[in-house]
């Protein structure tokens, strides 16, 4: 960097540092210091991986300060081929954009991910060390955009108190800061960075370029009250929240975060799914508190399977009086050294009248090293969850390294499970294993493993989709980039795998083969096939026994039209064979309209009908059923005024499953049964939300939400639309909710 930046130790607020700047965040890049900033001329096109060097693409520059770090970018694309549109925060991108990765430590242990759109709409998320992302961190960041008739431009403004790092500093006190730039050209789904990789290459962070920049040493503070109040108008009961989060940061690499009351911040209802499945819907959690600084706590571990999954946090309570508990505090530390890295987090549940609420503690800590080819880290989480309404004290211990060098990557986690019920204790381990090898940046091979016992139990604060499970996987990926008049990348995906129960049970298995085309209007187009090995399914639910399935297949083809114009859509059909002798066919056609850059409208469509679902109804009795399945999702947003938003979300699925067929599991095999176990399962959820946007961490929210659900049994002469109406008229709730957050 040119600019020498002032060292100085002061204690602000976090939102005098948002004030205070010599840059006016108005996307021009106007202001004669951009001329002293870090400059990048040379992009890569690194989708399709063509590799070739381009400079009258895009221009980038970052600069900083001692209130945080700048970024500037000019994208030279003719106007009649660029894409404006608006998305709400973390939402699907519908336009061109910059994207831009900080690695605020420069060695690897993790970075931040922002985007900013055409037309003002962002992204952030936490990128992980081993390259996984993660959107539901948002944080106290600002940008804008501008256009003119032969480019457009963006700037942004990370204040140094928006992320939590280490920086190194040499003699001189500068420190080695990580910034990759890119712009994604929507017209043709091309991608240029100014580096020639990719997260998606094991390499990205060794070779992501470097700038130098002093950081300056100073304390800060936020302090963010909340007021919230409901009313449920089925239950005719209010109900008003106060609470607040505060952070303290001595310094930049340690952070002290105090919560009371933090239940704000999920005002977006969940997806409406209908899972009939075993395995528990894994649900994302966007809570501040729960969203910063977790990727500290993360370890490398196959199949979803997590030591922490903060939606157990203040979920329902243990004597099923409450469907959501409320939570009197948490607080959380970390500390990120040059080389080592300490974290830890306590959250206690309201005791509510029966001693139903729980208490959650974790610790991690984790040593890192980066040279200038490879990176290392290894490292140790613990945790404890107290529920003394059940008597039960559960444990989890996890062991994790990864390695990362220019062409190898891999992560290793052993896992273990202490669990003590009553005075009884039962104890499980597991093993989560990741090798990746990348030839080139088109080619790559993977491997996989993860083994949990029938004895490792981690929902008390994790997730996991199953235990008593043995899942291996090799992946092998190969992108052919091409010059015709139909399409410019082939990319190819296969992978085997083998499943089995720790007792070397086989389970069922689905080798895969893909092949994506990405064409050269825009438009994609891609092919799936499945095999699944006749094998034995022993995860039906109720305690069911194992059931052995016949091989089948699986095909699927998708379309997506190209992203550019007012209108888009994308629509893929499906033939399976499915059960132990039916066949299903799934259809899916998604519409998204445009009409202004600031709103859009997406009407998602899903259908499924066949023949052999099989389900467990009760322990050792399972179901073929014959079944239709509809879901319907319809979402409006945009921008009232330049601060205001609105959005409405509309879901509604809706399945009729006739009984084909019952039958009783014995060991001599399935054996009919005459029962009818049919059922009709209607669900709809409305919400319409405005947003008023008052800063970072600044907003005001009013929300109105209805939703009902209905299920029949036996009976399924029921109207779709006319159980939807009655739900519509009769929920089964109906609330109004306004929340006021703000930041000092």
């Amino acid at each position: 960097m040119k600019n020498p930046l002032i060292y100085s130790f002061t204690l602000v607020s976090f939102a005098t540092l948002a004030e205070q700047s010599e840059i006016t965040l108005d996307g021009q890049l106007a202001e004669n210091i951009w001329q002293d900033a870090t400059q990048y001329q040379t992009f890569y096109q690194v989708v399709p991986a063509t590799l070739s060097e381009h400079k009258n693409k895009v221009e980038g520059r970052v600069y900083s300060d001692e209130k945080g770090m700048y970024i500037g970018m000019i994208n030279y694309q003719p106007k009649e081929q660029r894409k404006k549109q608006y998305n709400l925060q973390d939402a699907f991108m519908q336009a061109d954009f910059n994207r831009f990765v900080i690695d605020f430590s420069g060695d690897g242990s993790g970075a931040y991910l922002f985007a900013v759109t055409l037309g003002g709409g962002i992204q952030d998320a936490v990128l992980t060390p081993q390259l996984a992302t993660d959107y539901d961190w948002d944080g106290a960041w600002q940008s804008a955009f501008y256009e003119a008739d032969d480019f457009w431009s963006i700037e942004a403004f990370i204040p140094w108190h928006a992320v939590s790092f280490r920086h190194k500093q040499d003699n001189n006190g500068y420190s080695q800061v990580g910034v990759s730039l890119q712009l994604y050209d929507l017209a043709k789904n091309y991608i240029y960075g100014s580096q020639p990789q990719t997260t998606g290459n094991s390499d990205f962070y060794i070779e992501m370029p470097k700038v130098q920049v002093k950081i300056p040493q100073s304390q800060q503070w936020a302090f963010v009250p909340y007021a919230s109040y409901s009313n449920d108008f089925v239950a005719n009961d209010g109900d008003a929240n106060l609470g607040f989060d505060l952070v303290y940061k001595p310094n930049h690499h340690q952070k002290l975060s105090v919560a009371v009351n933090p239940d704000f911040g999920q005002v977006d209802s969940d997806e409406v799914v209908l899972n009939y499945s075993a395995v528990e819907t894994l649900r994302t959690d966007k809570r501040p508190f729960f969203t910063q600084d977790i990727s500290v706590f993360s370890i490398p571990s196959e199949r979803n399977t997590k030591l922490i999954h903060t939606r157990r946090i203040g979920a329902g309570s243990d004597d099923n009086s409450e469907l959501i508990t409320p939570i009197d505090v948490a607080a959380r530390f970390v500390h990120q050294g040059e080389n080592l890295q300490l974290a830890g987090f306590a959250v206690a549940e309201d005791n509510l009248a029966s001693d139903a609420g729980k208490d959650f503690y974790a610790g991690r800590i984790n040593y890192t090293q980066q040279t200038a080819q490879q990176n290392w880290q290894t490292g140790v989480l613990t945790t404890k969850t107290k529920r003394p309404w059940l008597d039960r004290d559960a444990y989890s211990y996890a062991w994790d390294s990864q390695y990362q060098s220019d062409t190898w990557s891999g992560q290793v986690a052993l896992m273990h499970t202490d669990i003590s019920e009553q005075g009884i204790s039962t104890q499980g381990t597991g093993i989560s294993l990741n090798a990746k090898y990348q030839f080139n940046v088109n080619t790559s091979i993977s491997a996989n493993y993860l083994r949990l016992d029938d004895s490792f139990d981690n929902n008390d604060l994790g997730y996991s989709e199953r235990n008593n499970w043995r899942a291996s996987e090799i992946n092998f990926s190969h992108a052919i980039n091409t010059d015709n008049k139909w399409f410019n990348r082939v990319l190819q995906k296969a992978s085997i795998n083998y499943h089995s129960d720790d007792n070397g049970l086989k389970l069922t298995s689905n080798p895969q083969y893909l092949v994506n085309l990405n064409l050269e209007n825009g438009g994609q187009f891609e092919t799936i096939i499945n095999y699944y090995a006749g094998a034995w399914h022993d995860n039906l639910g109720y305690g069911t026994d194992a059931v052995y399935v016949d091989d089948n297949w699986t095909s699927r083809v998708m379309y997506i039209s190209p992203y550019t114009g007012m209108f888009s859509w994308a629509a893929s059909y499906q033939n399976d064979q499915e059960g132990l002798n039916g066949r299903a066919d799934q259809y899916a056609v998604d519409l998204t309209l445009m009409p202004h850059p600031n709103w859009r409208i997406a009407f998602n469509n899903y259908f499924r009908t066949g023949d052999g679902w099989l389900v467990a109804n009760q322990q050792n009795v399972i179901t073929e059923y014959d079944r239709d399945y509809y879901a319907n999702h319809i979402k409006i947003s945009g921008l009232i005024l330049d601060n205001l938003e609105f959005s409405s979300t509309f879901q509604w699925a809706s399945l009729k499953a006739q009984s084909k067929q019952v039958y009783r599991v014995s060991q001599n095999g399935l054996q009919a049964d005459t029962r009818d176990t049919s059922f009709d399962d209607s669900r709809f959820n409305l919400q319409l939300k405005l947003r008023y946007k008052m800063g970072a961490y600044s907003d005001i929210y009013l929300v109105y939400g209805s939703g009902g659900n209905e299920l029949i049994e036996r009976d399924l002469t029921n109207n779709r639309f006319a159980t939807l109406e009655r739900n519509w008229q009769q929920p089964d709730q109906e609330f109004i909710t306004f929340k006021v957050r703000y930041l000092f």
